[in-house]
């Protein structure tokens, strides 16, 4: 099946490896979702690339957020700016490095 936007199907958080479908989740009212229990990164296939990469690197945000520990909304109350801004900047750089490929794509000048 030759998928919509043509990018690397799997991603890599060091520990884990998480598959990305182009899925239609409008039964949903999604965007996205990420079923952290299968290792699963789902993204509606819109037809704009750009919203697409956007919903894409919104979710892979939510893997690293759940990564360290902050994947209840419930988790977040106590954090400050600093904190919050150290642990993105940690798994951004850690995840770009092991999928140099998902985030050429992603950050890929639109044509």
């Amino acid at each position: 099946m030759r998928l919509k936007h043509e990018h690397p199907i799997t991603f890599n958080t060091g520990c884990r490896i998480y598959s990305i479908e182009q899925k239609s989740l409008a039964k949903d009212n999604l965007y996205g979702d990420v079923d952290f229990e299968k290792g699963i990164i789902r993204v509606h296939p819109l037809e704009n690339e750009e919203e697409y990469k956007n919903t894409l690197l919104h979710e892979i945000v939510h893997v690293g957020y759940h990564m360290f520990g902050l994947g209840d909304d419930d988790d977040l109350p106590g954090i400050n700016n600093e904190f919050l801004t150290l642990i993105t900047t940690n798994f951004l750089r850690l995840f770009t490095n092991l999928n140099p490929e998902l985030f050429d794509y992603l950050f890929k000048k639109p044509t």
